[in-house]
């Protein structure tokens, strides 16, 4: 099996979901291959731990335990290539019965974890994603800038522009106090040519890519200045402004990205926590509970600006109808609208991939932040017509007649 590594996506998710199913096991591996300070990744000894469990409950299958180790053959190869030196997680999943091997470098951090089931474990590729935010950045001085597409721990370059702005005299007399004069207008004229060009870079680049916001690094009134240049609707979509010199000893680019990425991040999901403690507490426009939640994403009753909220993953085990689809909050053998047989599957990877099927963004959240008390997940709604009642149902099985 060749190795295929790649940047995931969400349609990468939906393909190893959508995988043809067949015989044996399917092994998902999620490794941490960051350097900090210096010490070594560990994912060695973790994989090493975790076959050593898994090899454990499988002790009356030789047969399992074969395969077992060819999974985990694989994946080691996988993971020692040097390929991905640069990555900073990988995810890689094996079923050798299957013929599947793919492989995704992670622009973040996943915690070591190893699953062995009928079906790809994409709960971790599902939140790395839904909390990846992609920026068009911007750092600029008066005369220079450069436009990069950005994601945490990965940043390109795409723009770089510059202005000739002549530089400033120093004299005494009132000849050259009237020379200084000069030259000072037409550096007032130079930079303000410079910031027009310099929005309509933005501007042009803004519809490349779906960009989650616009970051602005450089002085603060340099930055003031690129601000009332730019268009409205893309003043709007600035969501970060930060000092960082054009020249001098700072951090790397991709260090500040990345912190400017976990501040936004703990900021949005405060914001998150906050709108769904005061729903919970009015009772009102919020599904509680995951059968709730799958509801109101198959009604389209979360709408644009709704969200799925969710704590890490519980482990609990949802049914699937193998004829309509239908999704359930509980295990099954049959499904109670067409009467078709149900498989089961994780009840946190169901929903996020139903939510990304219905276009609905979904939050995970850390946990002990008060979810475990509805089931570990709601949904906000953004449709002020939804009566309250009808969404604070667990099940609404007259809606599948």
């Amino acid at each position: 099996m060749a190795i295929t590594v790649v940047t995931p996506t969400l349609n990468d998710v939906q393909w190893l979901a959508d995988h043809e199913t067949g015989e044996g096991m399917v092994v998902s591996c999620y490794a941490d291959t960051s350097v900090a300070s210096g010490v070594r990744p560990l994912w060695r000894e973790h994989l090493k731990n975790e076959v050593k469990r898994i090899g454990e409950t499988l002790a009356d299958s030789p047969a399992a335990r074969a395969e077992l180790q060819r999974n985990v053959a694989a994946i080691e190869a996988v993971l020692s290539s040097r390929r991905l030196a640069r990555a900073r997680g990988v995810a890689v999943f094996a079923a050798s019965q299957r013929n599947l091997l793919r492989t995704y470098a992670l622009a973040s951090q996943a915690p070591n974890r190893l699953v062995v089931n009928e079906e790809p474990y994409l709960v971790p590729l599902l939140e790395l994603l839904h909390r990846q935010r992609r920026y068009l950045v911007v750092h600029t001085n008066t005369h220079r800038g450069r436009l990069y597409t950005a994601i945490p721990g990965a940043v390109r370059l795409i723009e770089e522009i510059s202005e000739e702005v002549p530089k400033r005299h120093r004299a005494a007399g009132e000849r050259w106090g009237k020379q200084q004069a000069t030259i000072a207008r037409h550096r007032e004229h130079h930079i303000l040519h410079y910031f027009k060009e310099l929005a309509g870079e933005i501007a042009r680049a803004w519809p490349d890519e779906r960009y989650d916001g616009i970051v602005l690094l450089g002085e603060h009134e340099v930055l003031q200045q690129v601000r009332t240049h730019l268009p409205a609707h893309l003043a709007r979509r600035i969501v970060r402004e930060a000092p960082y010199a054009w020249v001098g000893r700072q951090a790397s680019l991709e260090s500040k990205i990345n912190a400017i990425h976990e501040d936004a991040l703990r900021e949005h999901d405060r914001e998150v926590l906050e709108d769904v403690k005061r729903r919970l507490m009015e009772q009102h426009h919020i599904a509680i509970g995951p059968q709730a939640v799958i509801d109101a994403i198959v009604y389209d009753e979360v709408g644009y600006r709704g969200s799925v909220v969710m704590e890490p993953d519980r482990g609990d085990v949802a049914s699937r109808c193998t004829g309509c689809g239908s999704l359930f909050a509980q295990v099954l053998a049959q499904c109670p609208s067409c009467h078709g047989p149900c498989e089961k599957t994780n009840l946190w990877q169901a929903i996020a991939l139903l939510a990304a099927g219905h276009h609905v963004s979904v939050d995970f959240v850390g946990a002990g932040q008060g979810l475990e008390k509805h089931g570990g997940a709601v949904a906000v709604l953004a449709r002020e017509e939804v009566a309250p009642e009808a969404v604070l149902t667990a099940s609404l099985p007259e809606r599948r007649a």
